[in-house]
């Protein structure tokens, strides 16, 4: 609870330094920590597949989506 109160407190601070300040840099920042709390909540699924077929096709996807999101930034 204590880090989802960091959202406010980062969302008031961008939000009052935009106009002093360039915070372009927090767009790549922001989606870091989104790529890891969807890593954490996945880690466990995938340390707990039994079969290596399971834990490859949960790798495929990863690699995949991370392909999705750079031919996404290339693209504009």
């Amino acid at each position: 609870m204590i880090s989802a109160l960091t959202f406010l407190a980062g969302s008031l601070a961008a939000y009052g330094l935009a106009e002093r300040v360039e915070i372009a840099f927090l767009v790549p920042f922001a989606a870091g920590n989104f790529v890891y709390i969807a890593l954490a909540d996945l880690l466990p699924e995938i340390s707990t597949a039994r079969e290596l077929t399971d834990r490859l096709i949960h790798m495929a996807r990863f690699v995949l989506g991370l392909g999705l999101l750079l031919a996404v930034a290339a693209a504009t």
